[in-house]
């Protein structure tokens, strides 16, 4: 992932990826019919590695769209689109958490 002779385009594509995958592994745990024990600490771990490569993949797409290099410009794009899953995900949860702390319930 880290080669000295790929742009950021393909960074992001790559950044993408993983971001997709990390999203995923969150969800591994509630496939199966028992809670797994200690689930809580675990958690944690694939949680902020789809936050790390989801920002990743947005921070050098960003620069990859502006590239003059056409190649760079389509993948940086794709790894855009790859990441917009979790970033839409992650941004309703965190809106939904803000709305249900902002309410005066008495």
């Amino acid at each position: 992932m880290f080669e000295s002779d790929i742009g950021p385009g393909v960074r992001s594509d790559r950044f993408g990826t993983w971001s997709l995958i990390t999203f995923l592994l969150l969800f591994v745990p509630f496939l199966g019919s028992v809670p797994l024990p200690g689930f809580a600490i675990v958690a944690w771990v694939p949680l902020l590695a789809c936050i790390a490569t989801t920002l990743a993949a947005i921070g050098c797409g960003l620069v990859g769209a502006f590239s003059r290099v056409r190649e760079q410009r389509r993948a940086a794009l794709h790894g855009l689109l790859k990441a917009a899953v979790p970033t839409v995900v992650g941004g309703t949860v965190f809106l939904f958490i803000l709305a249900l702390s902002s309410l005066n319930i008495e």
